[in-house]
Formats: C-alpha cells, sequence, structure tokens
C-alpha cells in the first residue's frame, strides 16, 4: 500500500460497540483502534461511504457516541472513520485507546500536533 501516512496510533483491542444506521443497530467488534477511526470485523450490511453512529458501552451508565463515515467494507473488516465526538466521549475514548497501547503517553504525545493541517485533503487515517 505505499508508505504509511497515519498521524494517529492504532492499537490492537477489540471492544464490543454498535453501529446505528437507517434506524437499524448492528452489533461489532474491534480489530483495532485509534483516536480518528477503528478497524471492526467484517460486517456485510454495511457499506462504504456511508455516515453512522458508532456507541461503544464501557459500563452500565457509560456509553462513548461518535459519528462516523464508513471508509472501507471488505472482507478484511469495516473500516470507519471517526468525524465528531463531544468532549465526554473524546476522554473516554482516549482512555481506552492509552489501555490499549503499548506506550500510553506515545498516544498523549500525538494529540499535542493537530490531525488535520490546513490545505490537506483531511485523510488522517
Amino acid at each position: 500500500m505505499g508508505e504509511d501516512k497515519r498521524r494517529r496510533s492504532r492499537v490492537c483491542a477489540h471492544f464490543d460497540a454498535y453501529v446505528y444506521i437507517d434506524g437499524e443497530k448492528i452489533p461489532v467488534s474491534t480489530q483495532n483502534i485509534s483516536m480518528k477511526g477503528a478497524l471492526f470485523d467484517p460486517e456485510p450490511r454495511l457499506a462504504e461511504g456511508r455516515e453512522c453512529t458508532i456507541v461503544f458501552s464501557l459500563a452500565k451508565d457509560i456509553k462513548v457516541r461518535l459519528k462516523g463515515q464508513i471508509v472501507r467494507a471488505n472482507d478484511e473488516g469495516l473500516a470507519i472513520d471517526f468525524e465528531s465526538m463531544d468532549e465526554n466521549a473524546f476522554f473516554h475514548l482516549r482512555n481506552m485507546v492509552r489501555y490499549s497501547a503499548d506506550d500510553a503517553d506515545k498516544i498523549d504525545e500525538e494529540l499535542q500536533v493537530p490531525a488535520f493541517e490546513p490545505g490537506r485533503d483531511g485523510d488522517d487515517r
């Protein structure tokens, strides 16, 4: 695939979640996750290019809601780019990624640099 242009570390982690799309609630599980997106196990009901909401239930009263865009859907997995989240979701997502990372401090260091630069196409991967 060429040079890796990702600006956020991906960590192998298995979290269960639901993708909400067109009123349907579809269970999914992550293969890896970052502060910018996640790769989930393949899910044939979800198609590339669709906007969706992803919800991770961390505890009975802790849910992490993220708005996203499905950027790839094939036999290898379902890639969703996280497009927006509130401050509470950011806090929990950060902890999910840090907890699963080999170097948790690296995750915080990456957050010191903007994910997008003016004039870039927004491909943060």
